[in-house]
């Protein structure tokens, strides 16, 4: 079972033929005497299959915005009647204990309040920051199928340096989307304050950054990369070591790479 658990992550890009041959080799053993896996790959093969006829992504109308921005004020309605009941309590407590006896008692009412305040709009700060980082990463994953979808060819492999020579790299490149989707297996784990970063090169040798990303614990990480500039002006790609934040420029060991 445990074998299961750590093959089942790797099952969707097996289907999408953008795992290692070790992993492949792995996988394919696996699946001949497991009838679950067996079967989970199988749910998997329609979907590969579908993904080329993936609806193109159309761009939201301008009175979306104002729409969800309308829709939100709504919903904050209700913390603001709270806020406000709060202030009501507070100047009642002020009315009601004026004598001196009370002022100790009112101080830390209202600062025991104020405390409790301060802490419920941090925690509705938190839950809008959490729920927009969901929302951004939603995003990026529907542009990471979409890509893979619209991809014109196999997807490519990148060739690994004498600085990660285990490292696997695919590519799928989209030039009608004017985007790549990029999946890298068994990268080497980066110490704090390290980013892979991704260069799309011209054809003068001009390096342009395409983003920075990092892997997990397994060396892994699925990219998606937006061509600032039309996919076919570049003719190569790359991947080095550098400083979290990324580079102007290439300054760290180069990785692996690819011509597009």
């Amino acid at each position: 079972m445990s074998l299961c658990n750590e093959l089942e992550e790797l099952i969707p890009a097996f289907a999408l033929d953008a795992v290692s041959e070790r992993d492949r080799a792995r996988i394919e053993a696996h699946v001949a005497r497991c009838p679950a896996c067996a079967e989970l790959v199988a749910r998997y093969r329609p979907v590969v299959a579908a993904l080329a006829y993936a609806p193109p992504q159309i761009e939201p109308p301008a009175s979306l915005k104002y729409r969800v921005l309308a829709a939100a004020l709504l919903k904050a309605k209700p913390a603001q009647a709270r806020k406000s009941l709060i202030s009501n309590l507070q100047s009642q407590i002020g009315s009601f204990f004026r004598a001196p006896a009370f002022a100790a008692a009112m101080f830390v009412l209202v600062a025991a309040l104020g405390v409790w305040n301060f802490a419920l709009q941090n925690e509705i700060a938190q839950l809008a920051a959490s729920n927009r980082q969901m929302q951004s990463d939603m995003g990026r994953q529907r542009a990471l199928v979409s890509t893979i979808a619209y991809a014109e060819t196999q997807p490519k492999r990148l060739q690994a340096t004498e600085v990660a020579p285990q490292a696997i790299g695919r590519l799928f490149a989209a030039p009608e989307l004017n985007a790549l989707a990029l999946i890298v297996y068994d990268m080497p784990v980066l110490e704090p304050a390290r980013v892979y970063q991704i260069w799309l090169i011209d054809p003068v040798g001009e390096r342009t950054s395409g983003g920075t990303f990092t892997v997990d614990e397994h060396g892994r990480a699925w990219v998606y990369i937006w061509s600032p500039k039309p996919l076919n002006t570049y003719q190569g790609i790359g991947i080095t070591n550098e400083p979290e934040g990324g580079s102007p420029k290439p300054t760290g060991p180069k990785m692996m790479g690819t011509n597009l």
